[in-house]
């Protein structure tokens, strides 16, 4: 099924965001977002995202073929940022790597569960197999996140990552399939009984 966005989702608690890719003009509220975040957000993401040049790169040159990407706005605001990362040859080319982040004032409100949720149906309609989560092995939240979702551990890197403090940390990589987290994710959503508009 292909979404007609903008949606608005109403989150656990009654609060409602708008979801809709992210697009050119958001490239401010997107620094904004991750400045605002609180440094242990921060710290495991790839990139430093704390500095503007670095999302001003990502936003300027988005590719959304290769790098797909959702924002949640809410008061004018970002308040969350996922991404669907593809190869479209080679070997990996069925499986798709999904990162997420949302504002702490929205943890335990399911928005990250909900923005997963966007991203499954952006891979299944890429018809895409495989999911996969990179995490340290301090992330226990988020560990415990993607474990509710069927995620299971399938690799560890020991040693693979450095936090902003020089210590070294495993990196485990957590995988599931397109299938298997369309069922969860629906079955989520439904528990969840979120109004989607416009979906």
């Amino acid at each position: 099924m292909t979404t007609k966005y903008p949606i608005t989702v109403t989150l656990k608690g009654g609060e409602t965001v708008e979801l809709r890719p992210l697009q050119a003009s958001d490239e401010q509220l997107l620094i904004e977002f991750f400045r605002d975040l609180p440094r242990e957000s921060t710290e495991f993401l790839k990139d430093d995202v704390k500095d503007p040049a670095v999302v001003q790169r990502f936003v300027r040159q988005a590719d959304p073929e290769r790098v797909w990407a959702i924002v949640a706005l809410a008061g004018g605001k970002v308040v969350g940022d996922a991404t669907l990362h593809t190869d479209h040859v080679g070997w990996r080319r069925h499986v798709g790597e999904i990162r997420v982040v949302v504002a702490s004032g929205f943890h335990k409100k399911r928005l990250a569960t909900t923005m997963i949720h966007e991203l499954v149906n952006q891979a299944s309609s890429r018809e895409l197999r495989k999911l996969e989560a990179q995490i340290l092995d301090s992330q226990v939240h988020a560990r415990t996140a993607f474990e509710r979702l069927g995620f299971r551990e399938e690799a560890r890197l020991k040693d693979h990552a450095m936090d902003l403090d020089g210590r070294l940390h495993d990196l485990v990589i957590m995988t599931n399939t397109v299938d298997d987290l369309w069922r969860k994710m629906e079955d989520m959503i439904s528990d969840m009984e979120i109004a989607r508009d416009g979906y």
